[in-house]
């Protein structure tokens, strides 16, 4: 026999995942447990009949021989059950220690058991009667709180969805859910909101209730429940003393505060926001004081100002007056400026007062008297749910972030914070797991050195953070580019630190902050030996490192290059073109590991978009435009609706853009691996024809590239072993067009003369493509092809057709090799003075060679004196 049993005190998450596993395993019997809660009983008294549920006493007497256990990991005992009983659990808490050996395990940290079967009922399409699909339903509400808990998952929500599709009724739903108290639970009610004690816990608000009562009360949670949401508190811990045990109930409105993991350390269990523990042997007080001091170990913010914070905060003096703050505001784009007086804070200035103030002609008014007064603030340390009760309080929308002095240090803001609230919170064990991958993707002693930098950044007073595409593809998986260090503080003295510790050699740059740190190999070798890691012959270490500080950019017009000065981390990020290249991995010490995210990058990852982070970005650099074709082809992503529509929007400023910069951008397209995707997109996007017109990426451009990647894997002559084809993919590109336009377009990109050289001898040699490809004598082709470097003969091969590239190739690997025995030298011995007969001897000499009239060095000797003979006789005729 099979049975699926649950939990004692069974809920509705535990009924209906019954129900839900009995409908994938009919032939398993679900058994109540022994005590249910009281709307469950009121519940099944309507629906026994509808329902497959059978009390434990009316169970057969025959041996269990697979036991299903649901919404719970502890293992209820039953008549039948023994050693051999197949044990399979299902459940939706966090997993508890190692299982005994040959359980099945199936746990999933979503907001309800139910959910999860839910999913596969769905998948499987199994029938279900609406009392059926209302227990279910029954389930999920319950245990996520009607979807409103912060445990809830969209699966959470998508299941309900589907339930109600098929036949759940949320009348019924809601009439069980919000069962009315008994006379009993309304006196306990009562009395356990006399008793509340309010506490602080990490800044957080927690309310702990207890008392004892004569006898048991039951349905404790439901006045939990009731409680949470009359207090309002961030973790409420009921304690009710009973005449056996005192019962903990407990509940957590925020991902500070696990109760689940409080509840085990009692010996309980249950999920972070609800759970529960018996507690036996102890005294009420003693229950309180064991809370309240294993509370100030377990609470500890996930996340805290210092997390949402913007350093190198700007601050106007109360003297100064509206026009300079309206001229900050217009330069930094912030909404407001702490106002600071001989140090200490004296109000907030808002943009709103500061506007109102020039409308009325006020622009030579004091700050001061524009300002809320007040000296608000938050330490870096406060939690999330205090910085809230501060902006509440206060109204204030920018709140000053100050040291233990008192001293400004940063800002952060309400934007700040509902980004903040707008996405989850990172998985606990997240640092441990960036920390993992940056082990596996470093060379060991690359990854020792950013650790010993991280701490002695630390050391310094300074924050180091690896940022960019380097933490864009750490996590995608892709191979790494070069780290790309940010320094918050100052770049120039970390990278002095490090070259006093280890050696090597610095370059600086005072005006734009930046550090590059020369690493030679003795340099590595002496790292290697304080560090004590062994150096590898695969390590690839760099030649230098770069050290860049943190800064803000100021655009004064569109498209010019910005002004820069130092800012914060947040602010660094912030310039950056997408928000997929705005996640920094930070590395001191006491936070190694962790990822910033202020920009929404990591979900913008997840689902593969490229997208700016405001509607100016395209504005303030253009050159930005191909840069998003290019990461959307190399990564397979998709720009966004909103960003491609600024794209075009745009596309009349690159127009203002120097030729150096699309240049630039065109030559990083042209070195990535299949760069016709990036100029093809480009071309939908209507960029190429903003460049020129005639600039196109049509099939004909696609095949020669491709061709011209096949040339050089598998080099169709020897010269091409490892050749970079940017040159002649630039070639390829511009083939088809009229030397005019070529022309043109060299001069809108400003390439160098060499290249327009290169292209003139291309243009030059493209009008005998049909006569290559005919039946041509050697001597003609070389001839032809003489005037080309490899990279022309290249470009020109892959516009080929194929029977003008068995011509090319032929050249390539052996006519221009075939050489006469005679030169130059030879001909001055002969007594004939240098000059343009010289290049007329040698070249026909070399054409009898290519078309094999002349094979031996007899008959070279034959033919020159012959060639010589002729022109004796010519200077004779001519009177010379």
């Amino acid at each position: 026999m099979d049975v699926i049993l649950t939990h004692d005190n069974s809920d509705f998450d535990a009924l209906a995942s019954q129900l839900a596993a009995h409908k994938l395993t009919p032939e398993a019997t679900p058994v109540l447990s022994q005590r249910l809660n009281r709307n469950l009983r009121h519940f099944l008294a309507l629906y026994w009949d509808e329902l497959p549920f059978v009390k434990p006493d009316d169970l057969p007497r025959q041996p269990i021989e697979r036991a299903i256990i649901v919404d719970t990991q502890n293992v209820p005992s039953i008549r039948g059950m023994g050693k051999k009983t197949a044990i399979r659990i299902i459940d939706h808490h966090a997993e508890r220690e190692a299982t005994p050996e040959g359980w099945q395990v199936i746990i999933d940290t979503i907001g309800a058991t139910t959910t999860l079967l839910v999913e596969q009922i769905k998948e499987l399409t199994i029938a279900l009667t609406p009392i059926e699909a209302t227990l279910l339903a029954l389930g999920i509400y319950e245990d996520t709180g009607s979807l409103s808990y912060g445990t809830t998952t969209p699966r959470d929500i998508y299941a309900a969805a589907w339930l109600l599709e098929h036949g759940a009724m949320l009348d019924v739903v809601r009439s069980f859910l919000y069962h009315p108290l008994t006379e009993e639970q309304r006196r306990l009610y009562e009395h356990l909101l006399e008793k509340v004690e309010n506490y602080d816990v990490e800044g957080l608000p927690v309310v702990i209730a207890g008392m004892s009562i004569p006898e048991p009360v039951e349905e404790i949670a439901t006045l939990a429940h009731q409680m949470r949401d009359l207090l309002d508190p961030a973790a409420l811990f009921l304690l009710v003393e009973m005449p056996s045990h005192i019962q903990l109930i407990a509940r957590s409105t925020v991902d500070a505060v696990d109760v689940g993991a409080i509840a085990r350390h009692f010996d309980g269990g249950g999920h972070t926001r609800a759970a529960a523990a018996i507690i036996r042997g102890q005294s009420l007080d003693w229950a309180k004081k064991a809370m309240l001091k294993y509370l100030r170990k377990a609470i500890r913010p996930s996340l805290t100002v210092a997390d949402l914070m913007s350093h190198g905060v700007q601050t106007l003096p109360p003297d100064a007056r509206a026009r300079d703050a309206d001229s900050q505001m217009r330069r930094y784009g912030y909404e407001g400026f702490p106002v600071v007086r001989d140090g200490k804070i004296a109000g907030l200035l808002t943009r709103r007062a500061v506007d109102r103030a020039i409308d009325h002609g006020l622009d030579g008014v004091r700050v001061e008297q524009l300002m809320e007064a007040g000296e608000v603030s938050v330490l870096p340390s406060d939690s999330i749910p205090a910085l809230q009760q501060v902006m509440m309080a206060s109204g204030w929308g920018q709140i000053p972030v100050v040291d233990g002095e008192r001293k400004v240090i940063g800002v952060v803001t309400r934007t700040d914070l509902i980004k903040h609230l707008g996405h989850a919170a990172p998985p606990a064990d997240r640092r441990a797991e960036i920390d993992q991958e940056l082990e596996q993707a470093l060379p060991p002693i690359l990854m020792a050195l950013t650790r010993v930098a991280g701490r002695q950044a630390h050391d310094a007073g300074l924050s180091l953070y690896v940022v960019g595409g380097f933490v864009r593809d750490l996590l995608l998986g892709y191979p790494l580019a070069d780290l790309d260090f940010v320094v918050e503080g100052d770049a120039i003295r970390l990278t002095r630190i490090l070259q006093q510790t280890f050696g090597g050699e610095t370059r600086s740059h005072g005006r734009f902050g930046t550090g590059k740190w020369l690493l030679d190999e003795a340099t590595w070798g002496a790292i290697a030996a304080q560090l004590d890691v062994p150096l590898t012959n695969g390590d690839h270490l760099p030649a230098h490192i770069d050290f860049v500080t943190a800064r803000t950019e100021y655009y004064r017009a569109p498209t010019e290059l910005p002004e820069v000065e130092r800012g914060s981390i947040k602010h660094d990020l912030h310039r950056r073109d997408f928000t997929i290249n705005t996640l920094a991995i930070r590395l001191d010490p006491s936070a190694f590991g962790q990822i910033l995210d202020f920009y929404g990058g990591e979900a913008d990852l997840d689902e593969q978009r490229i997208r700016v982070l405001h509607s100016l970005s395209f504005v303030d650099d253009p050159t930005r435009i191909l840069r998003a074709a290019r990461l959307e082809q190399r990564l397979g992503f998709r720009i966004e609706a909103r960003t491609e529509e600024l794209i075009r929007h745009a596309l009349p400023l690159l127009d203002k853009v120097s030729g150096d910069r699309i240049r630039h951008e065109i030559e990083l397209i042209l070195a990535e691996e299949k760069p016709e995707q990036a100029l093809t997109r480009l071309g939908d996007l209507g960029v190429l024809a903003a460049i020129h017109p005639a600039l196109k990426c049509g099939s004909r451009v696609k095949s020669a590239f491709d061709a011209l990647r096949g040339a050089i894997g598998k080099p169709v002559w020897p010269e091409l072993k490892g050749f970079d084809l940017e040159w002649p993919y630039f070639a390829v590109l511009t083939y088809d067009l009229a030397w005019e336009d070529v022309q043109a377009i060299c001069e809108r990109l400003k390439v160098q003369h060499r290249t327009l050289q290169a292209l003139e001898h291309l243009h030059g040699i493209k009008p005998h493509m049909e006569e290559l490809a005919g039946a041509l004598p050697p001597s003609r082709i070389d001839a032809i092809l003489s005037p080309a470097d490899d990279r022309v003969l290249l470009a020109i091969w892959a516009a080929a057709s194929e029977t003008a590239r068995e011509a090319i190739d032929d050249y390539a690997n052996r006519l221009r090799h075939i050489t006469t025995t005679v030169d130059g030298t030879m001909l001055k011995d002969r007594g004939l003075k240098p000059g343009p007969r010289f290049g007329v001897i040698l070249r026909r000499l070399r054409a009898a060679r290519l078309d094999e009239e002349i094979e031996t060095p007899e008959q070279e000797e034959a033919m020159l004196a012959h060639l010589i003979a002729e022109m004796e006789i010519g200077d004779e005729r001519s009177g010379r």
